[in-house]
């Protein structure tokens, strides 16, 4: 017999593969997430017809990129895991005029949430798709953050 029982899931997923993210124009939505999160165009993106397959500097697919509006019905956030270092590396180059939080306006390094096992920073891309960033690193910036407030008051 085979499918789902009590005890087995049907399938066992080993981890997300990629999201689907809609943008007014996939070009500038590229550029864009080139320049704020470092990810590439796939040179197999030609057979897309307009849209754009993306990847981490290490080669990783993880998003394709649609003509399109994003979806406006519940929360469709797409979050980005990085080592502790990055996250406080893109937290000192805040506020950044191309990065906008969630209220539209740009995003704060105290603007981190602090989740006890990670930190997250929430924004938008220029076309309203939620995106988030997202550490483990919890004590490394849990310090980073406290010495930060220390020196900003």
């Amino acid at each position: 017999m085979s499918g789902a029982t009590d005890t087995q899931p049907l399938v066992e997923v080993s981890a997300l593969d990629h999201v689907h993210l809609y943008v007014a124009d996939p070009e500038a939505a590229a550029a864009w997430y080139g320049r704020i999160l470092g990810l590439q165009v796939l040179p197999s993106s030609k057979r897309l017809h307009g849209g754009k397959y993306m990847a981490t500097p290490r080669g990783q697919y993880c998003a394709t990129i649609f003509p399109g509006s994003p979806p406006s019905d519940g929360d469709h956030t797409t979050a980005f895991r990085v080592p502790g270092r990055v996250f406080i590396a893109f937290g000192e180059a805040l506020p950044h005029p191309q990065v906008a939080g969630r209220s539209g306006q740009p995003l704060q390094a105290k603007e981190a949430a602090d989740h006890d096992l990670a930190f997250s920073f929430y924004f938008q891309d220029p076309d309203g798709n939620h995106l988030e960033l997202t550490t483990y690193d919890h004590a490394q910036v849990r310090d980073w953050l406290r010495t930060k407030q220390r020196r900003h008051g």
